[in-house]
């Protein structure tokens, strides 16, 4: 029967996951666009797999975005430059030029004087302009010239730039075949200095005149009229098919216009988003029901849950490129923290309602899906930063492969715009990098703990590691031998490992308070224990779980490894001086607490692990004689009994589990304690 007091919990935490659940789902309802879906689904080179599709309307066939993007880069290419025409400065030039050749009259006649300043004024008649540097000349053929507020179109080929203007010049001088110290000075004068652009350009009405343009253009060619057949059941969906189907659906959304029904919408929105959350809950609560029962797990989890569909909405409310948008980012983390279950659970669930933003459904599903597998099954072990980049690669590979096969059973080829796809794929997997400082930042927050952050912590140069193999050097050997044990356990019965070895490392960092209570640092046979009381020498031996406990929090170690110092005695009993006390006082009553572990007994495998690991190396120490049957008798009673006084009531342990530690402890041990060759003595000669 439940207390009143655990029965209010329970109900307090069923309130705050259903109204956790709740709120996400209308956040996410809040986030998908309220756009009544189109009821089919196509895409280019797949059949199509509905009845016989029938145009219930007329409507335009609307032009597809790369078609209106050609015109436009038409019009801009075709579109005349516009160039304002300023005759009264062409005036004042040829004036002053006029006057100068005045001044070598007597050099030749007047004639010839006139037909020079002719030459210039006809020059500056078709116009003379000044490029900007912008301009591929070679792609204009006609300018418009603006003079007196009328525009009239000119071949480019009939107006001079200034470098035209001089060379033509000069070239009539010389054709006139002038005296030749008469055609010197001439030339000499500084022709150039006369000849300025009269044709100035106007970007302003040039860019008026190309806007002018593409307002003219039309978002439809060509009509479907009711009762055509669009395709038939069973029919490749070809380019010009798609086009077709495109502009049905355009049409089928626009024609809804202020009518939508929202509430309705947002009511399938909500089912649909139901079943995406549900799906991921049942799956938790079935193969991770401990992630699903601890309330900050589970806030974590549906976090990451609501980030995620967040992060695809981006692409949305942005009008940014959904390939571009790093998805994964949240599930990977999660799988490095939780694993690749929970994490594909997760992958599954989101990628479900992010697929509602994406134009090809079926295709960026497909590849979110490939991706993710690849990524959690190279990442299930993040220890090096090398897995990760290795995990990059894979994921833009993969990308690049569903893409690619997609196109070209679409498209049948793969043309060079795909290119740009490409590219934000590439995006894409870079900002995926950022899960590395995001790993950091997650675990502060949330007291998690990376085999990434346990392999800092195993490092022998720890602080606490270094200070408990100063004071307490008895206490780490046992730890590293301890950690040898715990970490070949777990590899066997699955887990993690690294954890187990990490946890054991610290498990009995408290002893290095009072390292000489404890027989692994005790020398010289001096024991203090000779001298105190019973109870007093337990609670002595008891303490160091505290303390350990006290040095975690000042070295700043993760919940993680508490939990091992506070699990790896549980709530047994400090057994020599328990049993020492009830020999020696038989009709004594005993007090019970003084010589029992605060606990509490150990939950997690490793932590379970850890434990046997201890008493089992401790225990082995004290065999006269470690050949195999005793070893074998040492682990099997020391684990019973563990076993038998309820030790591992919580933890994630099974037989089978227990009967493979035993069986691997076993076999360590005897490889440790292996008889060793005597090396013979030299014999002195007499």
């Amino acid at each position: 029967m439940l207390s009143n007091k655990n029965r209010k919990h329970r109900t307090i935490q069923h309130v705050f996951k259903i109204s956790t659940i709740i709120i996400i789902c209308g956040i996410i309802v809040l986030l998908l666009p309220k756009i009544e879906g189109f009821k089919y689904s196509y895409q280019k080179g797949m059949p199509w797999k509905y009845e016989t599709l029938i145009a219930p309307i007329d409507f335009p066939l609307h032009k597809s975005s790369e078609e209106i993007t050609a015109e436009i880069e038409k019009i801009r290419e075709e579109q005349p430059p516009i160039f304002n025409y300023t005759e009264a400065s062409s005036d004042v030039q040829i004036n002053k030029f006029a006057e100068k050749l005045g001044e070598y009259k007597t050099l030749f006649n007047g004639n010839d004087i006139n037909k020079i300043v002719t030459k210039l004024r006809e020059i500056y008649s078709r116009g003379i302009l000044l490029m900007p540097e912008k301009f591929n000349t070679d792609k204009i053929k006609n300018i418009l010239v603006v003079k007196d507020g009328i525009a009239q179109e000119e071949k480019f080929s009939n107006v001079y730039t200034l470098k035209q203007a001089y060379e033509t010049l000069v070239e009539y001088v010389q054709s006139l075949h002038l005296a030749k110290t008469t055609e010197e000075k001439i030339l000499s004068m500084g022709l150039n200095n006369y000849i300025n652009p009269n044709l100035e350009y106007d970007l302003t009405k040039t860019g008026l005149a190309v806007e002018t343009s593409m307002k003219n253009i039309t978002p439809t060619q060509g009509m479907i009229n009711k009762g055509d057949i669009i395709i038939s059941r069973n029919d490749l969906v070809t380019p010009e098919t798609y086009k077709v189907l495109e502009s049905f659906r355009i049409e089928h959304e626009q024609s809804l216009g202020s009518t939508v029904d929202r509430i309705r919408i947002t009511a399938a929105q909500t089912i649909l988003t139901l079943i995406a959350i549900l799906s991921f809950s049942m799956f938790l609560y079935i193969s991770r029901k401990r992630l699903f029962y601890n309330t900050k797990d589970f806030f974590f989890l549906y976090s990451m849950f609501l980030l995620t569909i967040a992060v695809g909405s981006i692409s949305y409310f942005q009008n940014i490129n959904i390939l571009a948008i790093p998805v994964l980012f949240f599930p990977l983390i999660v799988n490095i923290l939780f694993g690749t279950r929970p994490a594909l659970y997760l992958l599954l669930g989101t990628t479900m309602l992010i697929s509602y933003y994406a134009p090809n459904n079926y295709m960026y599903f497909f590849m979110q899906i490939a991706a993710g597998i690849v990524a959690m099954f190279s990442l299930s072990h993040l220890q090096r930063r090398s897995q990760l980049f290795i995990a990059l690669a894979l994921i833009f590979l993969t990308y690049v492969l569903v893409y690619g096969a997609f196109t070209l059973i679409q498209e049948g080829s793969f043309a060079p715009k795909h290119l740009f796809a490409i590219l934000l794929l590439l995006i894409n997997t870079v900002l995926l990098s950022l899960i590395y400082p995001a790993l950091y930042l997650v675990e502060k927050l949330f007291g998690y703990t990376s085999e990434i952050s346990l392999l800092e912590f195993s490092n022998p140069n720890h602080p606490a590691l270094r200070n408990l193999t100063k004071k307490a050097p008895g206490t780490f050997q046992h730890s590293l031998m301890v950690a040898n044990l715990a970490e070949e356990a777990i590899y066997h019965i699955g887990g993690s490992p690294l954890l187990a070895r990490t946890g054991a490392l610290y498990h009995d960092i408290g002893k290095s308070y009072n390292p000489i209570m404890f027989i692994e640092n005790q020398t010289g046979g001096l024991n203090p224990h000779s001298n105190l009381d019973f109870d007093e020498s337990a609670q002595l031996i008891i303490a160091h779980v505290t303390q350990g406990l006290e040095l975690a929090n000042k070295y700043k170690l993760p919940e993680a490894i508490k939990n091992f110092i506070r699990t790896h005695h549980g709530k047994s009993k400090v057994k020599y001086f328990y049993y020492s006390f009830k020999n020696k006082y038989p009709d004594k009553e005993i007090d019970e607490a003084l010589f029992t572990y605060p606990g509490p007994d150990p939950v997690k495998k490793e932590c379970a692990v850890v434990m046997m690991a201890d008493a089992v190396e401790a225990a082995s120490r004290t065999l006269e004689v470690k050949d195999e049957e005793n070893l074998t008798n040492l682990v099997n009673n020391i684990i019973d009994g563990m076993l038998q006084e309820g030790r591992f009531a919580n933890a994630d342990l099974t037989f089978r589990d227990i009967s493979t530690v035993k069986r691997v402890f076993t076999e360590m041990l005897i490889n440790v304690y292996h008889a060793r060759i005597a090396y013979p003595k030299l014999e002195k000669k007499s």
